[in-house]
C-alpha cells in the first residue's frame, strides 16, 4: 500500500511540472515582456498634459490595417489602473482644482467601474482559452460487494479500488491558438473601451467644470449692469425732480432696472444649473458648498469661485442692493468698470496644427483601435471556424489500483496517444464559416466608417477652436469700446448733449459685449477640451493600465490566418 501511495504521489508531481511547463510553453516571451514593463514603470508620469511630438514619418511607420497597432502615442502606464472601489464625497469648505475634480468624477463613475469590470472579464476568458493546453488531472476510488447464493453454496466478495489518470492536449492544429488569439485581442479591445470611457469622463468634467466658472463670471456682468442701471434711474430721477427731464425718460429707466434685476435671477439660475451638471458629472450626492479654482481662461476676479446654489438658498434670494447713490447723482466709471476689461486675456495657442492633430486621432484613439481589435479577433474565429474538421493529439496516462477481500492487490499503469476527430456537420461548418466571413465584413465596414467619421470630427472640432481663437482678441476690443461708448453717452448725456435712449443703448450694448465675451471664453475652453477629446489627448495619471498589449497584439497577430 505504501508502495502505490508513493507512486501517486509521483503521479502527481509529475502532472503538476507538466502543467507548468505548457504555461511556459504559451508565455514564453512573458521575461521580454517583463523587461519592457520595469523600463516603463522607471518612466517619470507628470501630472499634467503631456506636449507630445508628432513625428513625421508616422504614418509610414504604421502596420496595415489589418492589424492592432499600439506606437508610442497609444494607451500607456498609469498610476491609477486599478479599479475604484470607495465612493468620494466633497465636504463643505472643500477647494478643488480641475484635476481634483477629474478624480473624483473616475473613482465615483459607475460607468468606468463596469468598464473595469468587462475587462477583468475579458481577462478571465483569455485565462479560460489558454487553460485548454493544460493537463486535466482526474481522481477516484470505488468499493464494490458482491453476494452470490445457491442451493449448495453462497459467497459474499468485496474490493476497493483507486484510480488516477492525466490527459494533455498535445496538438490542436491551429483550433486552440486561434481561440487563444481572439481572446488576447478581445482583452486588448477592453482595455481601449476602458480608456475611452475615461476619456469622456475627463471631457464632461471639463466642460462642466468650465461651465461654472462661466456661469459665476456672468454673475458678475450682471451685478455690474445691475449698478450701471440703478445709477441710471437715481441720475434720471434726480433731473426729472429737478425738471430736467421728462417722466418717460424716468419710466424707462425703471422698465431697464427691472429687465436688468430679471436678468440677474436668470443667471442666478444658470449657475444653479452649472453647479448641478458639474457635481453630476463628478457623480456627487446633495449639494455640498465647496470652490473650485478658477483657471488661467476664468480667472477674471478671485481666485476661487464658489459652489453651491443659491436660488435654492433663501439667505441667497434676496434683491440686489445698489451701493448709495453718490452726491449730486454722478455718474462714477469705476463703479461700473467690470473687471472683465481691467487684463487682458491669457491663453495659450493649441500647439498643434490640422494635419498633426489628425496623425494623433488616428494614433491614439482608443475606440477605433478597439474596432480594429474586435475586428482582428472576427479573423481569428474566422480561422477557427476554418479549422473545425481538424483532430486533437491528446496523450493519456492511467493508474488503477484494486485490492480485494483475499489480500490479493492489482496494479495497472497506461499510457494512450490518440488523434481524435470531431463529429462534422459539413453543412454546419459551411454556414459557420459564411457567419464568420459576414461578421468580419461588417467589422471592416464599421472600421472603416469609423476613421472617415474621426476624420471629419477633428476637422470640425479644430475649425471650431481657431474661430473662437481668433473671436478672442476681437470680443475684448469690442468690451473695451462698448464701455469708452458708454463713458462718452452718460458724458453727453450729463451736460445735456445726449437723450436718454443714447445712453441705455449705450448700457446694453456693454452689458451685451460683457456678456458674449464671457460666452467666446467659454466656447474657446471647451472646443480646446472637444478637440483633445477627438484626438484622445489625455494626462499620463488618467490612463489605464495597459503595459502589455504592444506584445500581446504583435503576438496576436504575427501570423496570419
Amino acid at each position: 500500500m505504501k508502495k502505490t501511495l508513493r507512486f501517486l504521489l509521483t503521479l502527481l508531481i509529475c502532472g503538476f511540472v507538466f502543467a507548468n511547463t505548457a504555461n511556459a510553453i504559451i508565455d514564453v516571451d512573458k521575461k521580454s515582456e517583463q523587461a519592457n514593463q520595469n523600463s516603463s514603470e522607471k518612466t517619470t508620469k507628470k501630472r499634467f498634459l503631456q506636449r507630445v511630438k508628432v513625428d513625421e514619418n508616422d504614418a509610414s511607420k504604421q502596420n496595415s490595417k489589418d492589424e492592432v497597432t499600439l506606437n508610442s502615442n497609444a494607451i500607456e502606464n498609469s498610476t491609477n489602473a486599478d479599479k475604484p472601489t470607495a465612493k468620494v464625497t466633497i465636504q463643505d469648505g472643500s477647494t478643488l482644482h480641475l484635476e481634483d475634480c477629474i478624480d473624483i468624477a473616475l473613482k465615483n463613475s459607475p460607468s468606468v467601474r463596469k468598464y473595469h469590470d468587462l475587462v477583468t472579464v475579458a481577462n478571465s476568458l483569455l485565462g479560460q482559452t489558454k487553460s485548454n493546453y493544460f493537463p486535466s488531472l482526474g481522481l477516484g476510488t470505488g468499493y464494490t460487494g458482491s453476494y452470490l447464493n445457491n442451493k449448495s453454496s453462497s459467497d459474499f466478495d468485496n474490493s476497493y479500488g483507486l484510480n488516477a489518470s492525466i490527459s494533455q492536449l498535445l496538438f490542436s492544429f491551429g483550433k486552440v491558438e486561434s481561440r487563444i488569439k481572439k481572446a488576447k485581442l478581445n482583452k486588448i479591445a477592453a482595455d481601449f473601451d476602458l480608456n475611452n470611457e475615461v476619456i469622456k469622463t475627463i471631457f464632461n468634467v471639463k466642460t462642466n467644470y468650465y461651465g461654472v466658472l462661466a456661469a459665476a463670471a456672468n454673475i458678475k456682468v450682471q451685478e455690474a449692469n445691475i449698478l450701471v442701471n440703478e445709477r441710471q434711474y437715481q441720475q434720471t430721477k434726480a433731473y426729472f425732480e429737478e425738471g430736467l427731464k421728462s417722466k418717460i425718460d424716468l419710466v424707462n429707466s425703471e422698465v431697464y432696472l427691472s429687465n436688468a434685476k430679471l436678468s440677474y435671477v436668470a443667471a442666478l439660475n444658470t449657475y444653479d444649473l452649472a453647479v448641478v451638471a458639474l457635481n453630476n458629472s463628478m457623480y456627487i450626492d446633495g449639494s455640498p458648498k465647496y470652490s473650485i479654482a478658477k483657471i488661467e481662461s476664468f480667472n477674471f476676479d478671485d481666485k476661487f469661485a464658489s459652489v453651491g446654489l443659491k436660488n435654492t438658498d433663501q439667505n441667497e434670494v434676496k434683491a440686489f442692493e445698489a451701493p448709495a447713490l453718490a452726491d449730486g447723482a454722478v455718474y462714477q466709471t469705476s463703479v461700473q468698470k467690470s473687471e472683465l476689461i481691467n487684463q487682458s486675456y491669457k491663453y495659450s495657442k493649441f500647439p498643434y496644427t490640422l494635419d498633426e492633430s489628425l496623425t494623433l486621432a488616428k494614433n491614439n484613439r482608443p475606440d477605433l483601435k478597439s474596432y480594429v481589435a474586435a475586428r482582428d479577433a472576427l479573423k481569428k474565429e474566422l480561422t477557427y471556424q476554418k479549422l473545425q474538421y481538424l483532430p486533437d493529439l491528446t496523450a493519456t496516462g492511467k493508474y488503477g489500483f484494486n485490492a480485494y477481500k483475499d489480500n490479493n492487490q492489482t496494479n495497472s499503469f497506461q499510457i494512450k496517444g490518440s488523434l481524435d476527430f470531431p463529429a462534422i456537420n459539413v453543412m454546419n461548418i459551411k454556414y459557420s464559416i459564411d457567419e464568420a466571413k459576414a461578421r468580419l465584413d461588417i467589422a471592416d465596414a464599421t472600421v472603416d466608417k469609423m476613421e472617415k467619421d474621426i476624420y471629419f470630427s477633428v476637422q470640425k472640432a479644430y475649425v471650431n477652436m481657431v474661430q473662437y481663437e481668433k473671436k478672442l482678441p476681437l470680443t475684448e476690443v469690442a468690451v473695451r469700446q462698448t464701455f469708452e461708448n458708454l463713458e462718452l453717452a452718460m458724458g453727453r448725456y450729463e451736460v445735456g448733449l445726449g437723450n436718454f435712449l443714447e445712453v441705455q443703448d449705450a448700457i446694453v450694448n456693454y452689458n451685451q459685449a460683457q456678456e458674449n465675451y464671457v460666452k467666446l471664453i467659454f466656447d474657446y475652453n471647451v472646443s480646446i477640451a472637444q478637440l483633445e477629446l477627438e484626438i484622445a489627448k489625455i494626462d499620463d495619471k488618467y490612463k489605464e493600465d495597459n503595459k502589455s498589449e504592444k506584445t500581446d497584439t504583435k503576438k496576436a497577430n504575427k501570423k496570419g490566418a
